[in-house]
């Protein structure tokens, strides 16, 4: 868990761009993010971004949002909590039973962010306590076996943490490594509820299969209180998304993008320096790469663009960061 403050906004994409409108005004800042997700919307629906920070950057943060995005909203939520799940490598069952259990709990989910090794929801911290009673009923965790002992893990000091992150102020980011997954497909649905959302859930469990992955997972919401959800799967199993999705959600609205890549970006910290998300959305502008969703939680980087355009995105990407041998 990781306490802060959560912005979301939203937009027209023809009025503005996620690097200028909202993570060069930050980097230029200097203000931490501990989690970002984005959705590029289209004709219909607006392009929206949830981002998270410490509690003191939160007012500044808003300004900043408010300042650039004139046509659209910028809604504040300063009570925010990270909760995060992992290892789960990718699995579709986890992330489905992760998203089952908050629904049950029947908090409310400002945002769901995914990387390699987690899957993350933004909540209220007065939310938090109810999700994880509800979480311990559906996982098993080997180092602790109550939501008490949970809360007895000893955090590191701040004066830990501000070392860490100065330490990762470089001029040229340093990442693990950088790699990339062709051959998928990206979906966007909305949902309209909490039950909508539960049943989401049952559709990507219904999904899980041995080896079957979702390289990527994002929400954010959506216009008249429902919750734009997007996420990806190889292009194999297609028409089998189509009809579970129909089955467990009818009649909803279903965008597919097809073919489409994710590029991953791995370490350090995503929330230990500015600037990282910025770099990278600037990165893909300069080299005219459609950023299509986009999610940065816990220590990685996950990018999805048009498979077309792989090629250029991952040689602008290996200029822009240095990979550490």
């Amino acid at each position: 868990m990781e306490g802060g403050a959560c912005l979301a906004s939203s937009f027209r994409p023809g009025n503005h761009r996620l690097g200028s409108a909202i993570s060069a005004p930050l980097a230029r800042q200097k203000i931490n993010l501990t989690l970002l997700t984005h959705v590029v919307g289209d004709e219909i629906l607006d392009s929206v971004t949830v981002l998270c920070t410490d509690r003191g950057a939160a007012a500044d943060s808003y300004s900043l949002l408010k300042a650039r995005i004139r046509k659209g909203a910028v809604r504040p939520y300063p009570g925010a909590c990270i909760l995060s799940l992992y290892p789960h490598d990718k699995r579709s069952d986890i992330k489905g039973n992760f998203i089952r259990s908050l629904a049950q709990a029947k908090v409310m989910i400002r945002a769901l962010a995914s990387s390699p090794s987690a899957i993350c929801a933004v909540l209220s911290q007065a939310a938090k306590n109810r999700a994880l009673e509800v979480l311990f009923e559906h996982f098993e965790f080997p180092s602790y076996r109550t939501p008490a002992e949970f809360h007895a893990v000893v955090h590191p000091p701040q004066e830990f943490v501000r070392e860490v992150i100065a330490s990762y102020q470089e001029k040229i980011i340093r990442v693990y490594y950088i790699v990339h997954q062709a051959g998928l497909d990206l979906w966007d649905l909305s949902v309209p509820s909490s039950q909508a959302l539960e049943d989401f859930a049952q559709a990507l469990i219904a999904l899980g299969k041995p080896n079957r992955a979702i390289p990527f997972l994002a929400a954010v919401p959506g216009p008249g209180k429902k919750f734009t959800l997007s996420f990806s799967l190889s292009t194999d199993c297609g028409d089998e998304v189509q009809d579970i999705l129909k089955l467990h959600i009818p009649a909803i609205a279903i965008r597919r993008h097809s073919p489409v890549a994710a590029v991953f970006l791995h370490g350090p910290h995503f929330g230990d320096r500015f600037g990282i998300a910025d770099t990278l959305v600037q990165a893909l502008d300069r080299a005219k790469v459609s950023l299509l969703a986009l999610s940065c939680a816990v220590s990685s980087i996950t990018a999805m663009v048009r498979e077309e355009e792989l090629l250029k995105a991952l040689q602008v990407l290996g200029k822009t960061f240095e990979e550490q041998s």
